[in-house]
């Protein structure tokens, strides 16, 4: 009798189980995890996170001819291998949700700037959006629908589609003079026992032909980390696919870590207005001026450069091998002064042939105690137009500050640099304009 009333008790708690899981249908399950999600999106300005973007490029198929967008995005999404790989580089940026948009720095940077993603991407391709912005979006102006229910690794999970057309987007692609809208569209994975989402994936309409791409294709991984006791939705890994119009294409993967929350001692500034206190104004203390132009120097990076880590946005130090002497050769700063910079660039190609590159800016010199602000190039300067000689190799691109030297190795499996000598001009903010403008003008 306890056996059989047993075995009773554990049909009656299966069948009440099977009925509560039936009443969790599709439906309500989206809206309770849209209302839980969106409460999430609205937290997010709390938080910044360090992100490590590995970008890689790879060939057009030999003998390729240009077919139609349709046909590229049709073949993308047959081909089972990817094409040949030409070359990657890496960056590591600072990312935040600011008035609803995602806003980069160089990690350790004073400030985010509306302008920072265009001057950081370089030449390679670099996207805004996975950091809350395309999900507040999708739940807020787009129609979800049930597509599936499926089982992975033992765990259920249920799939949306939606569509996000051209009159309720904001998602914006570069072209070579302005930003243009696409329509887009996608799934959205949830997680019925947690009401919360694990993938979304994003896919732009065919671009236009302005873009110099076909399409853009996301994929974003979520997961929750705790910080200050609080469970909080960040981004896992986002993977970015880009389709160009000539048969090439790139692909992004970025990491997310030392998420944080802004606290009292963190200042994140956003434009240049100033701050307004309650306190009797003082007067602000007078700008440093940059050391001044035409200075020779040679200096010593002695942070570790490493290609398994290394990424365009790490600080770097280095140490001054020559005095800076300043007019009637006084020493403005002794060897051994140390020097601040960080890399703008780390990127190994194979055309002409297989090398690293790696672009230093130097950002200020420790004079005393304090740092004062140093603009300089490599020494001779960096030319105005391409060119390449045996022993070393200085191109001047326009995805680069002039304010900047450029480095190149041979490819090896393992680039490590222990200690970089070279040897620096001190230049103008003007000549940094005229090189910039000058750069501009050639497009």
């Amino acid at each position: 009798m306890n056996h059989f009333r047993a075995v009773a008790i554990f049909i009656l708690a299966s069948v009440l189980a099977s009925a509560g899981q039936q009443a969790a249908n599709p439906t309500d399950i989206l809206l309770r995890a849209r209302e839980r999600l969106l409460a999430d999106m609205a937290r997010m300005p709390r938080y910044t996170c360090v992100q490590t973007i590995t970008r890689k490029y790879y060939q057009a198929p030999a003998h390729f001819r240009q077919p139609s967008c349709a046909r590229l995005i049709t073949q993308h999404q047959a081909r089972r291998h990817e094409l040949s790989l030409s070359g990657w580089d890496r960056l590591r940026l600072e990312v935040a949700l600011v008035e609803g948009s995602n806003a980069f720095a160089w990690v350790g940077a004073p400030k985010f700037t509306d302008d920072t993603l265009e001057q950081l991407a370089g030449r390679g391709p670099l996207g805004s959006g996975d950091f809350g912005t395309f999900l507040t979006e999708i739940l807020l102006r787009a129609r979800l629908t049930f597509q599936r229910e499926e089982v992975t690794d033992g765990k259920r999970l249920l799939e949306y589609a939606y569509e996000m057309p051209l009159g309720k987007s904001e998602y914006k692609v570069k072209t070579k003079d302005d930003w243009v809208v696409t329509a887009y569209s996608g799934t959205l994975v949830l997680d019925p026992e947690t009401t919360d989402i694990v993938d979304l994936t994003v896919r732009t309409a065919e671009l236009p032909e302005e873009t110099a791409a076909c399409q853009a294709i996301s994929e974003v991984a979520y997961g929750r980390i705790s910080i200050h006791e609080h469970m909080v939705l960040i981004p896992r890994e986002t993977r970015l696919r880009a389709i160009d119009r000539p048969g090439s294409e790139s692909l992004n993967v970025t990491s997310f870590a030392n998420c944080r929350e802004y606290t009292s001692t963190v200042r994140m500034l956003f434009d240049d207005s100033p701050i307004e206190t309650a306190t009797t104004p003082v007067a602000a203390p007078q700008p440093l001026q940059p050391v001044p132009a035409g200075i020779h120097f040679k200096t010593r990076i002695i942070t570790p450069i490493d290609s398994n880590t290394a990424a365009a946005g790490d600080p770097i130090e280095a140490v001054l091998r020559s005095p800076l002497r300043g007019k009637k050769n006084s020493v403005l700063a002794p060897v051994g002064a140390r020097l601040h910079g960080r890399l703008r660039r780390f990127e190994q190609a194979s055309a002409p042939v297989d090398h690293f590159e790696v672009v230093v800016q130097l950002e200020s010199v420790e004079i005393g105690d304090r740092r004062v602000p140093l603009l300089a190039t490599s020494d001779p300067p960096r030319p105005r137009t391409p060119s390449e000689s045996r022993s070393s190799r200085a191109i001047w691109r326009d995805h680069d500050p002039w304010n900047s030297a450029i480095f190149y190795y041979s490819r090896e499996p393992h680039l490590r640099l222990k200690e970089l000598d070279s040897e620096w001009i001190t230049v103008s903010a003007d000549e940094i304009e005229e090189a910039v403008n000058a750069a501009k003008k050639k497009k």
